[in-house]
């Protein structure tokens, strides 16, 4: 076995750096579950998304497959994170498309969403 001998200085900043990484991580982690815990959809959102019609929405809401809410103008919210559980457990099913496939679509809605709100800061609402 060999012995790294490191400069007590070098290995400071070395595990200062670390700990730098660790933070961000960890900063980086608590945002996105967050983000994941506020976020909503809106039925054109799901629509356009998912390609699923109003109807399945409905009876995604009525068989209650999903968290939602409706606003005071009469509109339904979905929780995002519903949506990802449900189709995690398999209670969602979408035509033609495999759980895999769902995710990596409401991830990439997710994703979109951010970066749209990071190029346009008047547009940061979740």
């Amino acid at each position: 076995m060999e012995i790294i001998a490191v400069e007590s200085q070098a290995y400071q900043e070395l595990i200062d750096k670390l700990n730098r990484i660790e933070q961000y991580v960890e900063r980086t982690s608590r945002l996105i579950q967050d983000i994941d815990d506020e976020l909503e959809m809106t039925t054109k959102d799901l629509i356009g998304t998912l390609n699923v019609s109003e109807s399945t929405l409905y009876r995604w809401r009525k068989k209650q497959l999903v968290r939602y809410r409706y606003t005071e103008g009469g509109d339904v919210r979905y929780f995002f994170k519903s949506i990802v559980i449900a189709t995690k457990c398999n209670r969602l099913r979408v035509s033609g498309m495999k759980n895999d496939e769902i995710l990596g679509r409401l991830n990439r809605f997710k994703d979109n969403l951010i970066m749209s709100s990071c190029i346009n800061p008047k547009n940061r609402q979740l």
